[in-house]
């Protein structure tokens, strides 16, 4: 697995591209990125990243078995800026397939663009569409709302909520663990088996249904 195949898309009127990473731009993950607490507090890290350290996480990402990673890239003809990251990890492979998504953008400038609800809901398409998942699990810290937003936005709901997970700003924080199961019929039909699917699980795969019909008309698989 290791690294994802291209995707671009369109965001207002930024043209987006996810695509495999490379050495090369590492350097852009330290520096204006992963080195500032304002970036990272909600990734539950409170160290600054150098540039070995970003050698290593290449290296794991590219040898993984058990994860996808992308680049996301704001294109601009020929011209590319990394401004961060998206993965499916943790895939788990028995009755059903799951995986843990997460995104992270390190451009401040490129915040409340709607950049990371389209990467989830491109994200979520690949994993539904081209790889068949049944379930694709995220979590986020209590405080980052607008994560939160952007991952309801595709699909996912709140399956329960873990306390005191993490110290941000002075103060203990919850940690909202949410879910987003593949609406299509066999899937869904053997995620839920002889449950019944609550109120909220119902109006969440209707959210899905609604993102993986905007990439189908917005995303191309290159």
């Amino acid at each position: 697995m290791a690294f994802g195949p291209r995707m671009q898309l369109d965001v207002g009127e930024l043209k987006i591209e996810l695509a495999p990473l490379s050495k090369e731009v590492l350097g852009e993950f330290v520096s204006p990125g992963l080195q500032q607490a304002s970036i990272t507090k909600y990734l539950s890290s409170t160290t600054a990243p150098v540039l070995e350290d970003e050698h290593e996480w290449f290296e794991k990402m590219r040898l993984a078995e058990n994860a996808i990673t992308w680049g996301i890239y704001v294109r601009n003809g020929e011209q590319r800026v990394l401004i961060g990251n998206t993965s499916l990890t943790d895939i788990t492979k028995g009755h059903t397939i799951q995986a843990v998504s997460g995104s992270m953008l390190f451009r401040k400038e490129y915040w409340g663009k709607g950049i990371a609800s389209s990467i989830h809901k491109a994200r979520t398409w690949y994993a539904f569409d081209q790889l068949g998942f049944t379930r694709v699990k995220s979590a986020v810290i209590h405080g980052n709302v607008a994560s939160r937003k952007a991952l309801e936005k595709s699909g996912y709901r709140l399956v329960y909520v873990e306390r005191n997970t993490v110290f941000v700003d002075g103060q203990l924080r919850h940690q909202d663990n949410l879910e987003c199961v593949n609406p299509g019929e066999v899937a869904w039909n053997l995620w839920w088996g002889g449950d019944v699917p609550a109120k909220d699980a119902v109006d969440a795969r209707e959210r899905t249904l609604d993102a993986l019909k905007w990439v189908k008309e917005n995303v191309t698989l290159l």
